[in-house]
C-alpha cells in the first residue's frame, strides 16, 4: 500500500498545485482532516472537503499564486512525507515567499486522511518516525 499512498500523494499535490480542488477532493475521505495549525499567519484545522474548498479559497484571497511542491515524497508506515519547495506571491502587494516546509499525509484504504503541515521539516520527520 505504501508505494500506492506516495502515488495518491503525489496526486494531491499535483491537483492543489494546479487549482484543480475537485480533483484533490476525489483524493480524500469525506473526514478528511486539514491541520495547519503550524502556520504563522491564520494557524487553523479544516474539517472534511468543505474544509478543503474553504482553505484554498483563503490562500486564493491572499496569494496570487501559491505552491507546495514535493521535492521528495517518503514512505512512512501508512503515511508519507512530503518535504516541499512552497512559495508564492502576495495577491495584493507582490511579495514573493520561498520556503522549504513538510507536510505528513495519512492515508488509509487508497484515501487521504489526513494532513499536517510544518515549518520544520526535521519536525515532520520525527513525527513520522523517520529522524531522532
Amino acid at each position: 500500500m505504501s508505494q500506492e499512498s506516495v502515488e495518491i500523494v503525489r496526486r494531491a499535490h499535483r491537483a492543489l498545485n494546479d487549482g484543480d480542488i475537485d480533483s484533490l477532493i476525489v483524493l480524500c475521505d469525506v473526514a478528511f482532516r486539514l491541520d495547519m495549525s503550524d502556520r504563522v499567519f491564520n494557524p487553523a484545522i479544516y474539517e472534511g472537503h468543505d474544509g478543503i474548498r474553504d482553505f484554498y479559497a483563503e490562500v486564493r484571497d491572499v496569494w496570487e499564486s501559491y505552491v507546495w511542491e514535493p521535492e521528495d515524497l517518503i514512505e512512512a508506515g501508512e503515511g508519507v512525507v512530503a518535504l516541499l519547495r512552497s512559495g508564492g506571491r502576495g495577491r495584493g502587494s507582490g511579495v514573493e515567499v520561498e520556503r522549504r516546509t513538510a507536510m505528513v499525509w495519512s492515508v488509509s484504504e487508497s484515501l487521504a486522511t489526513a494532513v499536517r503541515f510544518f515549518r520544520d521539516r526535521d519536525e515532520a520527520l520525527r513525527l513520522a518516525g523517520l529522524a531522532e
